[in-house]
């Protein structure tokens, strides 16, 4: 800690009076602060002064109640101490219970990995998703599906060519082959062949 974070430091639960660029004062218990000099006040009260309509002399002071309060740095003036941190008993340590949480994994003991909390374990047989016959692989029919049918297509009648006529090596019928395509294939790659 730097030597100003100490001095901010020694201050934290007093009850402080905090005067900010608009002329109001904030009486509260300091809680923290940042390096920007941003403050947090609890139980925090403001005091503003109200000049009278009637006389011009007369100001009267006007209290409201706050709660918790963030003040940035930027507006803060000035900050005294009012009263020194309650010295009373501490409060007693309060067990965790229904309403009260308490940190897991330090100084308590973890759940074993073996088996999940509730509602964490995965899914649940028989909620959502495919029954799991659905999920089986499918044996094919008697006598098996021809070659190059995508599954769930019909089968083909008996007799039926493979290839529609009309159709050698696959070419529609009525179109010319390609120059350089004859029946051997694909032509020869390369300059001047």
């Amino acid at each position: 800690m730097s030597g100003r974070n100490t001095r901010m430091a020694q201050w934290l639960d007093y009850r402080v009076r905090v005067t900010i660029s608009d002329q109001r004062m904030l009486v509260g218990t300091f809680m923290a602060f940042d390096k920007y000099m941003n403050v947090v006040l609890a139980d925090c009260e403001e005091f503003r002064k109200i000049k009278s309509k009637g006389r011009k002399d007369e100001e009267k002071e006007v209290k409201r109640t706050l709660g918790l309060v963030t003040l940035r740095g930027e507006t803060i003036v000035s900050l005294m101490a009012e009263a020194p941190p309650p010295t009373g008993p501490k409060k007693p340590e309060i067990q965790p219970g229904p309403g009260r949480g308490q940190v897991a994994g330090r100084g308590m003991p973890a759940a074993p990995l073996s088996s999940a909390p509730g509602g964490l374990s995965g899914p649940v047989r028989g909620v959502g998703g495919p029954a799991a016959i659905q999920m089986q692989p499918k044996a094919p029919a008697l006598g098996g599906m021809p070659p190059g049918l995508p599954p769930g297509f019909p089968q083909r009648p008996p007799g039926m060519p493979m290839m529609p006529p009309g159709m050698p090596g696959g070419m529609p019928p009525g179109m010319p082959p390609m120059p350089g395509m004859g029946r051997g294939g694909m032509p020869p790659m390369g300059r001047g062949a």
